[in-house]
């Protein structure tokens, strides 16, 4: 990595974020950096970036595939690191707007689906056959709405949530690998699945080094899940976000048949989710919710 590349990481880590924001947008200042180097542009600091630059790698990026949704992540990140150093002028110019780069009319909807029952259940039994361990952190998504870091960390919890159950707690906490490190509570939908799923996970917790996922680091677990999950038929439309989906589409109904306008549901469920109780729409628009409720 050259002088710009170096400053353009260090610049990514000054604007804040979350771990995984953080880490998403040094990759996207890492592939900037490479896309020049790739053309021989010498160009040594940030300072040194023209309008032109960023117009040739977000053309490139077109060219590849890339969706509009993605690129429009990717010039925000841009953006960000350029203001750091008082590049506003380039940051906001007008050949780098989302329009002029082409970029516009990009949809947020979801471009994933709900898992089928029918799906779910071939995957949670190829997984038990494979590695119990891995099927109890599915179950555990599927019926808490979990992420798959959430999911892969879940047994540190495991123990507190059960005795929530067994107190009639109405919710649950979950703190580990959530996003930005910001604990949530989410709606328990089904207590009694919820308890089987969790006397499950303890059990084979207990005997495999007190965890689901047997990894000696969170990195390797969390690489063995992603591996694993594609290989049990979790990809595509069925990511293993699918179960997410699944959870909160579940989730709407529950709070509908509460007596809570849609609105009101939408707003309960992104609270759930751990997006906030203003991202409803937000929610209706990515998880697809629209199409069911």
């Amino acid at each position: 990595m050259g002088k710009l590349g170096s400053e353009m990481k260090a610049l990514a880590k000054r604007c804040g974020g979350s771990h995984k924001t953080v880490n998403d947008r040094i990759h996207i200042v890492q592939r900037f950096d490479h896309h020049l180097r790739a053309l021989n542009i010498q160009i040594q600091k940030v300072a040194q970036i023209k309008v032109r630059h960023i117009e040739s790698y977000i053309h490139e990026r077109l060219a590849q595939g890339i969706g509009k949704r993605t690129l429009q992540n990717e010039m925000a990140s841009l953006r960000a690191v350029l203001q750091q150093v008082g590049r506003k002028q380039v940051a906001e110019h007008e050949r780098l707007t989302n329009t002029s780069l082409g970029l516009s009319g990009a949809s947020r909807s979801g471009t994933r689906q709900a898992i089928t029952p029918d799906h779910y259940c071939h995957v949670l039994e190829t997984a038990r056959a494979k590695d119990p361990g891995l099927a109890a952190a599915l179950e555990l998504a599927r019926l808490m709405g979990l992420r798959s870091q959430e999911a892969v960390q879940s047994t540190q919890s495991l123990k507190t949530w059960k005795q929530a159950i067994e107190r009639g707690d109405t919710r649950l906490t979950v703190v580990f690998g959530t996003k930005g490190g910001r604990p949530r509570e989410t709606v328990i939908l089904d207590a009694g699945a919820v308890r089987r799923a969790l006397e499950n996970a303890l059990a084979i917790a207990e005997s495999c080094n007190n965890r689901l996922i047997d990894k000696p680091d969170l990195k390797s677990a969390i690489d063995y899940w992603h591996n694993q999950v594609k290989r049990i038929g979790l990809t595509g439309a069925y990511s293993p976000h699918s179960l997410r989906y699944a959870w909160a589409q579940d989730a709407i109904h529950h709070y509908l048949a509460q007596g809570f306008s849609r609105k009101e549901a939408l707003a309960m469920v992104a609270m759930d989710l751990g997006h906030g109780d203003g991202r409803g729409r937000y929610v209706a628009q990515v998880y697809g919710l629209q199409r069911e409720v």
